[in-house]
């Protein structure tokens, strides 16, 4: 089947169906990857039911699309393909690992038992994408939290899955003021990871030592990370979510994340 509308061109698609595991059954006929991915696709963009996938775009039954998405969760295949993607990015120089960007966005959702919360910030209930870019926005890691937890809860993890070939650590970071700890702080420190977070102000306490590195300049590229949220939420699926596992709505997360990135690879091999 022809890819021409789902972010991808044909030979990315191809690609990506390739590298994607698939499942081994001798008893009975397996679909390719390559007949389930438009499917898959489809809903991420569109932000559709399952069931609601037109005939033209996957010409299976619609769970087929579902049962393979939770096959590649379960193997571990959207994260090892999006850390190959990673590394030809790397290759190719695409990728600036000495500026690093750290945000976090709300989704809004359902109050499902499994990974939501109530955000008084948003005052609205969802899930929290605690989310780490290069310099120029392209998504490296990602973690997600219930919406009541503040953003500093999930900001070490965040950066501790950091992988790209080799390599395990920015040179620097980004962050906002929400992330301004003193523990945080530490936490880069011993990872030999500068910081470049501005201090928040307090009326009534009084700070000791040296003032913490924070150059307003480099600070300007944070604005990646709003930019790439924003590209994560133009997946209508990753707008408001309806899944009510959070291990699902995790594998639509990482799905996103490896397209943006698969976009820029110019060399395929």
């Amino acid at each position: 089947m022809q890819n021409a509308t789902f972010f991808l061109n044909q030979t990315q698609y191809d690609w990506l169906a390739a590298k994607l595991p698939a499942p081994v059954v001798k008893t009975k006929h397996v679909i390719q990857n390559n007949e389930l991915l438009n499917g898959v696709l489809f809903v991420l963009k569109t932000g559709c039911r399952w069931q609601d996938i037109p005939e033209s775009v996957c010409a299976h039954d619609p769970s087929s699309c579902w049962r393979r998405l939770n096959f590649w969760r379960k193997r571990g295949g959207l994260k090892l393909v999006w850390q190959q993607v990673l590394v030809l990015l790397d290759r190719e120089g695409e990728l600036d690992l000495s500026l690093g960007n750290l945000d976090g966005s709300l989704v809004q959702s359902p109050q499902f038992r499994d990974g939501t919360g109530y955000s008084k910030k948003h005052q609205r209930t969802g899930t929290n994408i605690s989310l780490l870019t290069e310099k120029h926005g392209l998504p490296l890691a990602n973690v997600l939290a219930k919406g009541n937890r503040h953003d500093i809860v999930s900001a070490e993890r965040t950066v501790a899955k950091l992988r790209v070939g080799a390599k395990r650590r920015l040179a620097e970071l980004n962050a906002d003021k929400g992330y301004d700890s003193a523990a945080f702080r530490r936490h880069l420190r011993k990872r030999g990871i500068g910081t470049n977070i501005p201090e928040r102000k307090f009326k009534h306490r009084r700070k000791l030592g040296r003032k913490p590195h924070y150059d307003k300049t480099q600070f300007k590229f944070r604005a990646f990370a709003e930019r790439t949220n924003a590209w994560l939420k133009y997946f209508r699926k990753l707008r408001y979510r309806w899944e009510r596992t959070k291990r699902m709505f995790q594998a639509h997360v990482d799905l996103a994340c490896l397209v943006i990135c698969l976009r820029r690879v110019g060399d395929m091999q």
